[in-house]
């Protein structure tokens, strides 16, 4: 039986590159295709924030019309869209407040790297109110719904990016991540995406949170449906400039060889499926074992790792996220309407540390909140000298951590990127522990990436035990029904070698698209309720 050929909007950006530059088809015609997709998913998803879509016809006319101009442009005529953060000229950042935001006058750096080789912009996507919580809301734009079921989350920050990827509105798109934002919402999704080391990519040029903390920091990263685009996309946006172009430390001093490649069969893979703090659900479990025996076929030595002691990284994570008790965002948020979940979150991280304790007796433990109740604990306003005395000790913790992965001699680390598939409605503060997977990658500043598996199986069901705890009972919950949903796993490696991570990444997505259920690109206007 004959395969019907994939419509433009459901190629991926090398694809679509490729076929652009060998004329088989028009840049115009691409760009009308994905307006078209755009228009037609869009109002079920709400992934969108502004469109450009007169900007983006010119655009593609022009590398129609004078294409000796534009030979040799890697993403040339793919469309992509930008997380709302991100400097866009004529564009506008909100982070979703309602107080007014300033209409950006000229790109940011990645974004003009994006443009520069030949990428159409093809507008701005949704992000939670200050990207502060793992689901897609804010009262300026609304909530973004999950393309594989209407009903569930996208994740968050880069939520609206994951779905309109994930719909086929775009084929590449620009995220960032500071507590998973790039890999949770891919993983929920079923996209792919990938958070470099730490300032392996320029910073500026985006709209901040959580101003002045230095130990985490953000990260650009690309976001798509096919590894193969993340790796592409890496060599546009590290692009070294003259030194002189922006300021100095935020050069990174390497570059990066999307030509260089390693040999999954001379690399040791260490893997833990639990991290002894928030079991996985069954379909993870069963996506890290498939990719085991992937992994092991293409003849790479797998290592089982003893997971890391996840509680105490996580409690120095909040630690030093939370340090100035929320103070930041209540200045960002001045003046603005205020998301729920965002306004629960910022009450909590004023709460004086003194009081910690007993509110987590006698309002957390009675509940059963018993991995909140730790994370709270740790939580809240610190001085200088707490402060300093914690990031040492978070030094110490993320030290240990490379010192298993070097006893174990391992190169690249396979685990989930979150304990549950996509989340339903207004839980996302109730499971921040279910994302301590990705949570701990940015602790330890390493790149990592997510890669789509595989869907649950119908009658796949909840196999939790600890259902003394809250969160576990929620998790619970959120896996009844979640059938059809796409889940990822996690792929780490170490500082700078984002080529490893892309390199196992590429073998999973080849070995999981043999496999019934793959999460491949889906068709909207057959699912979901809306």
């Amino acid at each position: 039986m004959q395969r019907t050929s994939p419509k433009l909007w459901q190629h991926g950006a090398a694809q679509l590159a490729h076929l652009i530059a060998s004329r088989e088809v028009s840049a115009s015609e691409v760009i009308a295709a994905h307006i078209d997709r755009i228009e037609q998913v869009n109002p079920q998803i709400n992934a969108m924030t502004e469109t450009f879509f007169d900007q983006a016809v010119h655009a593609a006319k022009r590398l129609d019309d004078e294409p000796s101009l534009f030979e040799g442009q890697p993403l040339r005529g793919v469309p992509i869209s930008i997380k709302e953060c991100f400097l866009v000229a004529g564009g506008k950042s909100t982070l979703g407040m309602t107080s007014p935001a300033i209409v950006h006058e000229e790109d940011g750096p990645q974004v003009a790297r994006l443009r520069d080789a030949g990428g159409v912009i093809m507008g701005m996507t949704n992000v939670p109110q200050l990207m502060v919580i793992h689901e897609t809301r804010n009262p300026v734009y609304g909530t973004t719904n999950n393309p594989w079921n209407l009903d569930r989350s996208v994740g968050g920050s880069s939520g609206g990016e994951a779905a309109i990827l994930a719909a086929g509105g775009t084929a590449l798109g620009l995220g960032s991540d500071l507590g998973g934002s790039i890999r949770l919402p891919s993983h929920f999704c079923g996209v792919a995406g990938l958070k470099p080391t730490s300032r392996r990519l320029l910073r500026s040029g985006a709209v901040e949170n959580l101003h002045g903390m230095a130990w985490l920091e953000y990260q650009p990263g690309p976001m798509a449906r096919h590894v193969a685009d993340l790796r592409l996309a890496m060599q546009v946006l590290s692009r070294n400039e003259p030194q002189s172009t922006w300021n100095d430390a935020e050069v990174s001093p390497l570059g990066f060889d999307a030509q260089t490649s390693t040999d999954v069969s001379s690399l040791r893979i260490g893997v833990y499926a639990d991290d002894g703090f928030f079991s996985p659900c069954p379909a993870v479990k069963r996506a890290i074992a498939d990719g085991i025996e992937g992994l092991q076929a293409r003849g790479a030595t797998i290592v089982e790792l003893e997971p890391p002691k996840t509680l105490e990284l996580l409690k120095s994570y909040f630690a030093i996220a939370s340090a100035d008790g929320g103070r930041d965002f209540r200045r960002m948020l001045k003046g603005s309407k205020l998301d729920p979940e965002v306004a629960r979150l910022v009450r909590l991280a004023a709460l004086p540390r003194w009081t910690r304790p007993l509110i987590a007796m006698l309002v957390l433990a009675p509940f059963g909140k018993r991995k909140m109740s730790s994370l709270f604990q740790a939580s809240g306003p610190r001085s200088a000298d707490s402060l300093w005395q914690v990031t040492y000790q978070a030094a110490q913790q993320v030290h240990q951590v490379f010192q298993a992965w070097d006893q174990a001699n391992v190169d690249v680390v396979l685990c989930p990127v979150h304990a549950t598939p996509a989340l339903k409605p207004s839980c996302a503060v109730d499971m921040i522990p279910a994302a301590s997977y990705s949570i701990l990658m940015n602790l330890l500043g390493v790149p990592c990436g997510s890669v789509p598996a595989t869907r649950v199986r119908l009658g796949e069901t909840s196999d939790r035990t600890g259902k003394l705890d809250a969160s576990e009972r929620l998790a619970a919950k959120i896996e009844e029904g979640s059938a059809g949903l796409p889940v990822g796993v996690q792929v780490a490696g170490r500082f700078w070698r984002e080529d490893q991570v892309l390199d196992v990444m590429e073998v999973l997505e080849s070995h999981y698209r043999t496999l019934p259920i793959y999460p491949d690109i889906v068709d909207l206007p057959k699912v979901g309720k809306k």
